[in-house]
């Protein structure tokens, strides 16, 4: 029994220093999240018409529509779609994440990007993603 219970503790051991800690995944899952949501805005726009803002700082991302599909202001969070109630949004990153670089740019209803200057390279941590500006494609490198 001892044996036993030596065995399984070496072995736990060994196998959560193989999974990287707890921290390895919530990078992981941040980055999933930064993701999924840009991919969600960009459909978002094309399915109802309206632009949406992505805002993006070191340390948060923010999704927006204006009132109405004419609005030039965007003052309306977007809804998460997993409750509906609570804003598209993410102020507090893991420790020791951060978004590079900054920016702030629309997903247009025809599939465009526009307030990037060209396809852009978004780092989360160190994983990174693309945001290609002549169709909207958020795709992970």
């Amino acid at each position: 029994m001892v044996t036993v219970v030596v065995l399984l503790s070496i072995l736990s051991v060994v196998a959560l220093s193989r999974l990287g800690g707890v921290s390895g995944f919530e990078r992981r899952a941040y980055f999933e999240e930064v993701v999924n949501a840009l991919r969600y805005g960009h459909k978002l726009a094309i399915s109802t018409g309206c632009n949406v803002r992505v805002d993006v700082t070191s340390s948060s991302y923010r999704l927006r529509q204006g009132t109405s599909c004419s609005a030039t202001t965007f003052d309306r969070n977007v809804l998460n779609p997993a409750n509906r109630t609570s804003a598209y949004q993410n102020l507090s990153p893991p420790d020791g994440i951060t978004i590079s670089p900054a920016a702030s740019f629309i997903f247009t209803p025809q599939s465009t990007v526009t307030g990037l200057g060209a396809d852009t390279i978004f780092t989360v941590g160190s994983l990174q993603f693309t945001v290609f500006q002549n169709t909207g494609l958020v795709d992970v490198n």
